[in-house]
């Protein structure tokens, strides 16, 4: 298996040009506590291109070409690698992702930072919405979970982004994912709460938009600027000084 890896490592350093990988990207895309890896700094383009392009294992049967992503996920040391194997995944019909749904929810422990989260969101949403009941008994743990990648993720994996979904979870379903973490202290679970709100307010805007305004003072300051993104200037203004009069005299 480790060729697959090596194979793929030669791939994305011909891309980036053979220099060595940075801790960290321009764009500060790690987050996290945990650091698993480096960065080649690749364009995501270039990367799907690299992909559609192919490797040697390209035409392999499918549930080989599973195996070998799955080996090179769990044993990446560059964001690039780990990226691309998500690519591979995001591109699979519900239906296949749904059979491989065991290997792909193991593949959570090693999301350190908000990109990969939101491309592992992805996926969540079309399992999602191809078999919400066997799903959200996980995103439920999930979201009760000390890991900040699982909570975030149990969030922005309802939606993901709600124009891509023919199905939905239901209001009830993702305000109660939501409402435990109005008040959560790491940064980007903050940002899913916001998200999640969005996206949440793109499918039930009356009722989300009346949950801000009971909400409005305790919404992470991380997630507010994407919880009211998408409202007019006169109903953002209004959840604005609702926030403010209820954060002064709190």
């Amino acid at each position: 298996m480790k060729k697959y890896l090596t194979e793929v490592d030669s791939g994305l350093r011909n891309l980036q040009g053979g220099k060595q990988p940075s801790i960290y990207l321009p764009d500060s895309y790690v987050g996290s506590e945990y650091d698993n890896f480096k960065f080649y700094n690749i364009r995501v383009p270039k990367i799907r291109a690299l992909l559609k392009k192919g490797f040697s294992f390209s035409n392999a049967p499918i549930d080989e070409q599973w195996t070998i992503w799955d080996y090179i996920w769990n044993n990446s040391k560059i964001y690039e690698q780990a990226l691309i194997a998500l690519h591979f995944a995001n591109k699979r019909s519900p239906e296949e992702l749904y059979k491989k749904r065991k290997l792909l929810l193991k593949w959570i422990k090693r999301i350190d930072n908000w990109a990969l989260s939101d491309e592992f969101s992805n996926i969540l949403a079309k399992l999602y919405e191809f078999k919400p009941k066997d799903l959200k008994p996980t995103l439920e743990k999930w979201n009760r979970s000390k890991n900040p990648g699982e909570r975030r993720n149990s969030m922005v994996g309802l939606f993901y982004y709600s124009r891509m979904r023919k199905r939905y979870p239901s209001y009830k379903l993702a305000i109660g994912f939501i409402d435990p973490h109005l008040e959560d202290e790491h940064y980007y679970v903050q940002k899913a709460v916001g998200w999640t709100l969005r996206e949440c307010w793109n499918v039930y805007p009356e009722k989300t938009y009346k949950y801000l305004e009971q909400r409005a003072h305790r919404i992470p300051p991380g997630g507010w600027t994407a919880a009211t993104e998408k409202l007019s200037k006169i109903d953002k203004a209004k959840l604005t000084q609702i926030r403010k009069a209820k954060r002064k005299s709190n």
